[in-house]
């Protein structure tokens, strides 16, 4: 859930002037990386993975996945049309060490997942899920009504008899 909100995330913000870097975000939580038949980063757990393959150019694919003991629990892919500011979002999200918050029951039975109990009530998970949402409205309303607040370029007009003048004569 919170990857995928990443991911989303990212289509409301505006993109960064500087060119993204998939790695960077895996790198800086210490996922280790190597060079095989494709480049792979590999979490410091061994749990999830992101790697890049290209067969040729112009035919790329990010895929990135996580498993536990009872095998592939997830996966996910993006191809060369995928924008690569939304790809590094999701590697964000994916190598973000923040513990996530889930109903009792909801965690998957498996050894690598520590949980801990905490009293929460479920006004305040509704609260926090609608602060997140209006977060998201606000950056999308301030960056929207700043393209449509600045000033337009004025196109010079020609007067009120130049469509006239551009009939074809025969």
């Amino acid at each position: 859930m919170e990857i995928v909100a990443g991911f989303t995330d990212a289509l409301t913000r505006p993109r960064s002037a500087h060119a993204p870097n998939v790695w960077a975000p895996l790198q800086e939580q210490r996922w280790k990386t190597e060079q095989g038949q494709h480049f792979t980063a590999m979490s410091p757990d061994g749990g999830a993975w992101m790697q890049f393959h290209q067969s040729k150019p112009g035919e790329a694919l990010w895929w990135a996945g996580a498993r536990n003991e009872h095998g592939r629990v997830w996966d996910a892919s993006f191809t060369s049309s995928t924008p690569m500011h939304l790809i590094q979002a999701f590697s964000t999200a994916l190598s973000d060490p923040q513990q996530v918050i889930r109903p009792r029951g909801h965690v998957p039975p498996s050894t690598r997942i520590r949980t801990t109990s905490v009293s929460v009530r479920p006004d305040e998970l509704s609260a926090w899920q609608q602060t997140r949402i209006r977060a998201a409205r606000a950056a999308t309303w301030a960056r929207n009504s700043w393209a449509s607040t600045r000033p337009r370029r004025q196109t010079p007009t020609a007067g009120p008899y130049a469509q006239a003048s551009s009939r074809t004569r025969r």
